[in-house]
């Protein structure tokens, strides 16, 4: 994700300026198995100065990990009925068991006519035609509308048909919007005056933004709003609004913003699932930012399900398509032949020789995600090992007495891990039967998890010097 959000940025602004800002926002330790942003740089930029990699372990390697990197790719019965019991012979019901049997008919057919509209609701969700994807109990943040049910009909009841291109323009566009990430700078100062202690907001970076609701949620990509000290958004129309963030989540590259506004064009949301490979898609969003506003660009499908892995590790099966995805673009919507969204827009390869290859978030597998950013502001039920840290490999480790490479402990939040007799100084080098030989080693791994479930870690104590192995509980994120 480095290169991709270097290229949101303005040009005006100096990336030294972002990663400041980035830094002053993140000066807290955050959990390890969410994101490590204190011990790992973020975006390109250097160490953070408060950091332990810095004062500790400079010798240590960061991941770099390219987040579109074309090594990133990952090519590496109905249950038995029970014997159904003898029908009983039925006796003739007396007069006045037929007059009970009549009044009880008569008031279940009240209630039959009082929930029939939820019995109907409940057809559309089994049918497949509504999905109700959701984390735990977190009610859905939009309704994504499936044209294909499970028994492979269609259903055309939430739209009109297939669209021309100019239809779909027309239907969306209103729906996407502009974001202007603001960031704080120390003003400049000339030698022989006295410096300006009053910092100024400049615009640090712009994207794109897909309204989910009436009342101003917008769905957009957590590089887009990273380290602003203030959001603006600009509708199609030219109107704009302060935004305020509700919750970002870095290892999905997602976040949902919120502006004071009613009324707004809320996109209509399609299964991705449905998608097929050759199907015309269009991309709409903001290359570039504001200056190129509401721009439409349409391809194709190229293929689906494409692993792709970003730099926390988190591995995410994304649609690709060729349809010209530029910086400024990320956050917008990837759009099927319904009108319907089906992707969030991320920025395309930024590499030598790579041409027509964007990506986009299937939109199924964002719902969850914006769901629960959206009720609770990180993302509930993610399972985290409960420590900081920082990996170091085997020269690193050799040179300062780690018979391996491993992740360095620099913290323990999880009252399981302590328990077990991990401490600052140790050094984790298997989870389970994983080596952990990356940065993102066991972030990646802990994506297959839940909180309360339990692991086998073999760690090194660089005290005692001795090599143990233990078994601990998964914490649950908390979006510290």
């Amino acid at each position: 994700m480095n290169q991709n959000q270097n290229f949101d940025q303005n040009s005006h602004t100096t990336q030294d300026t972002t990663n400041q800002n980035a830094s002053s926002n993140n000066s807290q330790h955050n959990t390890y198995g969410a994101y490590y942003n204190e011990y790992q740089t973020p975006y390109g930029s250097q160490q953070n100065q408060n950091g332990y990699s810095q004062q500790v372990w400079q010798g240590g390697q960061p991941n770099g990990q390219t987040v579109w990197d074309g090594s990133s790719y990952h090519y590496t019965q109905q249950a038995p009925q029970p014997p159904k019991k003898p029908k009983k012979e039925k006796k003739p019901m007396s007069r006045g068991k037929r007059l009970a049997v009549k009044i009880t008919a008569a008031v279940l057919a009240c209630v039959l006519v009082s929930a029939s509209s939820i019995a109907g609701f409940a057809a559309l969700i089994n049918g497949g035609y509504i999905s109700v994807n959701n984390t735990g109990s977190t009610n859905p943040a939009f309704t994504i509308n499936k044209m294909v049910s499970d028994d492979g009909s269609t259903s055309q009841t939430s739209t009109s048909g297939e669209l021309s291109l100019t239809e779909i323009a027309e239907k969306v566009v209103p729906s996407v919007v502009c974001i202007q990430n603001f960031q704080k700078t120390n003003g400049n100062y000339y030698f022989g005056q006295i410096p300006n202690t009053e910092s100024e907001e400049r615009d640090a970076g712009e994207g794109s933004g897909i309204i989910a609701t009436q009342d101003g949620y917008i769905i957009t990509n957590a590089h887009v709003v990273d380290g602003a000290d203030s959001l603006k958004v600009i509708l199609y129309d030219g109107s704009t609004y302060e935004a305020e963030l509700v919750g970002s989540d870095s290892v999905t590259d997602l976040a949902v913003i919120k502006i004071e506004a009613t009324n707004l064009v809320p996109a209509t949301f399609g299964s991705s699932e449905d998608l097929k490979v050759a199907d015309q898609v269009m991309a709409i969003g903001n290359p570039g930012g504001l200056q190129f506003s509401s721009s439409v660009t349409v391809g194709y499908i190229s293929a689906l399900n494409r692993p792709v892995t970003s730099e926390d590790g988190y591995t995410m099966e994304c649609i690709q398509t060729d349809a010209a995805i530029n910086p400024g673009n990320s956050g917008g919507a990837l759009v099927n032949k319904y009108g319907q969204v089906i992707g969030i827009n991320s920025s395309k390869i930024a590499a030598t020789g790579y041409e027509g290859l964007g990506f986009a978030i299937p939109i199924d597998t964002a719902q969850p995600i914006i769901s629960s950013l959206k009720e609770y502001g990180y993302v509930k039920d993610r399972a985290v090992l409960g420590i900081t840290g920082q990996y170091i490999d085997s020269m690193t480790a050799r040179f300062y007495g780690y018979p391996t490479a491993g992740m360095y402990v620099a913290s323990v939040t999880n009252p399981s891990v302590s328990s077990a007799g991990i401490t600052q100084g140790c050094l984790i080098t298997k989870i389970d039967d994983v080596t952990v030989d990356s940065q993102s080693a066991i972030t990646s791994y802990l994506t297959q998890k839940k909180a309360g479930d339990t692991v086998t870690l073999e760690v090194y104590n660089g005290l005692s010097q001795q090599t143990f192995t233990v078994e601990v509980t998964l914490a649950q994120s908390t979006g510290e």
